[in-house]
């Protein structure tokens, strides 16, 4: 689901980083002099799907572990 924007609703390019608000291009570059002090919406995602990749690798990692260990016995 596609975040929007909390002013007009308008898909969300841009957030203020630690929070739930969320802007478009237009209200972010009416509402804050300096966009790069916002985090580009794509870039969290990104961050967001490498965690669940590393978390997702990691428990496939012990399980393989778990059955090399139980077939030794």
């Amino acid at each position: 689901m596609a975040k929007r924007c909390i002013i007009c609703s308008e898909e969300a390019e841009y957030k203020i980083k630690d929070t739930p608000d969320y802007y478009c291009k237009g209200c972010a570059e009416e509402n804050f002099a300096d966009l790069t002090l916002l985090v580009r919406v794509e870039e969290e995602a990104q961050k967001l799907k490498k965690f669940i990749d590393e978390k997702i690798n990691n428990e496939q990692d012990e399980n393989h572990e778990q059955d090399d260990y139980s077939g030794e016995n």
